[in-house]
């Protein structure tokens, strides 16, 4: 009987030595940092510079969709830039002279 009962605490002790491995849920990764918005003036200098720093009639329409602006946007957008010296008419085309294309 003694015997029995050694027995049985022996693997009661023992069953309470094994580490209990409890699955911890996956760290979530931190999010990433949400870029500003642009204003249409920048974002028409962004894409006019991706295009060679000159907005022509070949690359209007391109400039147009990547910035996200309408024909009354743009006109508006070139005439702030022409005021404020950040562009310049040359010859056909409406050159951008700040920023990437300084």
């Amino acid at each position: 009987m003694i015997r029995a009962i050694s027995l049985i605490s022996c693997l009661t002790l023992s069953a309470c030595a094994v580490p209990i491995i409890i699955p911890l849920p996956a760290p979530t990764p931190a999010p990433a940092p949400m870029a500003a918005p642009q204003s249409a003036k920048e974002r028409f200098v962004t894409s006019v510079a991706a295009s060679g720093c000159r907005l022509t009639s070949a690359n209007t329409e391109l400039v147009m969709a990547d910035a996200v602006l309408s024909r009354e946007d743009l006109a508006r957008v070139m005439t702030e830039l022409r005021a404020e010296g950040r562009g310049e008419i040359d010859g056909q085309a409406f050159r951008v002279t700040s920023g990437a294309c300084a």
